[in-house]
């Protein structure tokens, strides 16, 4: 499936972007796909929401046993939202830890 949820995402690229980590968050079944320049959300094998990293203030919320919550809002006009839960730490959110100094 990941093979799917890349294809649908490389096509949507700006040149130069590339695919840095993909995971799929457990109750929502969505899958987030991290760039070097964006998170996206796909959702039903289309692309859902994206938010430029460039953009975007980033909160990684650990709840041991009930997981990590990431929530994403963007500094432009509008103030677009983005929220993921996932069980585990994963690619996307030791990536987005790492970016942007929350804790993995």
């Amino acid at each position: 499936m990941r093979w799917r949820i890349r294809a649908i995402v490389r096509s949507q690229l700006a040149p130069g972007d590339e695919i840095r980590a993909i995971a799929r968050d457990e109750i929502g079944r969505d899958y987030w796909v991290l760039t070097d320049h964006e998170l996206l959300q796909v959702k039903g094998g289309v692309v859902a929401q994206r938010m430029a990293l460039a953009d975007a203030v980033v909160s990684v919320t650990m709840q041991p046993p009930a997981g990590i919550t990431i929530r994403l809002s963007s500094r432009r006009a509008g103030n677009t939202q983005m929220l993921t839960s996932f069980r585990r730490p994963n690619a996307v959110t030791r990536r987005l830890a790492e970016l942007f100094g929350e804790p993995s």
